[in-house]
């Protein structure tokens, strides 16, 4: 017939009169219309398995089935990963890969000097180059990835005002307490206190607080994550908490922390203020409406898409800065929102919205208050050719770039901190080019460190960096050291 094909098997040693098994079912017809049916079947098939996919992605569906359908179309990817380390290992690099940046923009390294050290520790690898602007006198401190007695760490180094190496703390969770590598709590946000002690954020894994010997003092388990800020009384730091709830907004909280013992002093929601701002819709941009393309429905407010806030600072008002920000109050929290190219101005007791600004940056990390009452941010311009710091003049909304591209040509998708130095040095972190710089206020470049894992080189991500003026620190006075 014109709609049928026979498939034959010429069979090897045949038996005359005879068909062999296989020769026989190869023998049988098989019609053209149902190998035609078989292959739609199987193309609309993948089609609504992606469909699926990417509508339990955009959707943030946690349902069995999505995340089964999400593990599956992730198999590829995470082939591909088990190969890189693969690789990386193979090339004598035998620490988890997630500490690296394997690909600096940057690859000669000859005008980079190692960073000395007064310790007996070897920590081999940070690299520092001196630019014709001026650096700072005072205490620096590193985060990130480095080489300490043959191994891969995630820990902060101290530099003295001499730029020598004086402290470490080993920031990993203790691998006989934790079932996680030390890089899956590599830490994303770090202070300083003035007796040596640390508290850190684990990206997810909890909160710490290490003395100066690197000892817990108290940690917090929950999924914590993103900066650790200090507010000006040294009694309470702020960050962030991520709890497992259904309604995103319920979940994503706003958490005050006492340095002294780890209680919870504050909390609320994304939630608590959406409720105490009725008439200010900024936090809800990132709400799905399904039903309203059909149906003209009130009061169903639609599922929260993927990450919808992802808050990544909290920044407190200091005292000695209020009276050059007229309008807010000590203590209010100038926030970034980086899924939303958000930064808002929170007072923390009334939850009331005082001030906001959508789309001047970028997802954007990292708002800080300065003493000229302007906001300075981290304005990362994810997916663009370059990273850049711009203030905000909260008064007129003036937007002014400090630090650009042709300036330092400094680039990183996600995360990346800044610090305004005292002389008014640009202290930068760009994380995932493993890179922290030191800009002078006539944007010569005065520093630029990087921590180098092998002679390759692969470079170590640096996810914090911060500047302490010189007589912040009594290192004498700290109760132990590393020798």
């Amino acid at each position: 017939m014109w709609w049928q094909r026979t498939i034959r098997s010429v069979s090897d040693s045949p038996k005359i009169g005879e068909q062999s098994g296989l020769d026989a079912y190869l023998s049988k017809t098989v019609p053209v219309w149902f190998v035609a049916a078989l292959v739609l079947f199987f193309t609309c098939a993948i089609v609504a398995f992606g469909w699926y996919v990417k509508r339990s992605v955009y959707l943030d569906d946690h349902s069995p089935v999505a995340r089964g359908a999400i593990a599956v179309a992730s198999f590829p990817t995470d082939v591909k990963k088990v190969f890189k380390e693969l690789a990386l290992r193979q090339s004598g690099y035998h620490a988890d890969y997630r500490y690296v940046q394997a690909h600096p923009d940057t690859t000669d390294f000859s005008g980079f000097s190692p960073v000395g050290s007064q310790l007996k520790t070897a920590i081999e690898g940070l690299v520092v180059r001196k630019g014709p602007g001026v650096p700072e006198r005072g205490w620096r401190v590193i985060v990130g990835g480095f080489r300490i007695d043959g191994s891969v760490e995630d820990a902060a180094v101290l530099l003295s005002p001499d730029l020598e190496i004086v402290r470490y703390w080993l920031l990993a969770k203790d691998s006989a307490t934790s079932a996680d590598p030390p890089s899956a709590n590599l830490t994303a946000g770090l202070t300083l206190l003035k007796d040596g002690s640390v508290i850190i954020d684990s990206a997810g894994s909890g909160l710490r607080r290490l003395d100066s010997c690197s000892r817990p003092i108290w940690s917090i388990e929950g999924g914590y994550n993103h900066a650790v800020t200090l507010d000006d009384t040294e009694t309470t730091v702020w960050t962030f908490r991520h709890d497992d709830a259904a309604d995103r907004a319920e979940a994503d909280k706003i958490v005050q922390i006492a340095v002294a013992d780890g209680k919870i002093v504050r909390e609320f929601s994304v939630a608590d203020v959406i409720a105490a701002n009725p008439e200010i819709d900024v936090l809800e941009l990132r709400r799905y409406h399904e039903a309203e393309a059909h149906e003209n429905l009130r009061g169903k407010p639609g599922v929260w898409l993927t990450d919808p806030f992802h808050l990544n600072d909290a920044d407190p008002l200091p005292r000695d800065l209020a009276d050059r920000f007229p309008m807010f109050s000590a203590g209010d929290l100038a926030i970034s929102a980086r899924e939303l190219n958000l930064i808002f101005v929170l007072d923390p007791r009334t939850l009331a919205i005082k001030w906001w600004r959508v789309g001047d940056t970028i997802r954007q990390h990292d708002v800080d208050w300065t003493a000229d009452g302007r906001l300075s941010i981290f304005n990362n311009r994810m997916a663009r050719d370059y990273s850049e710091i711009v203030e905000i003049d909260p008064a007129t909304s003036v937007k002014t770039v400090v630090v650009g591209h042709e300036d330092v040509n400094f680039y990183t998708r996600v995360a990346g901190m800044h610090q305004r130095l005292p002389g008014g040095d640009i202290l930068i972190v760009s994380k995932y080019q493993g890179r922290v710089i030191e800009v002078a206020p006539n944007r010569d470049k005065a520093l630029e460190f990087y921590s180098l894992l092998s002679e390759r080189p692969i470079v170590a991500i640096l996810s914090e960096a911060a500047f302490l003026p010189e007589p912040a620190l009594d290192i004498a006075a700290m109760p132990c050291g590393k020798p």
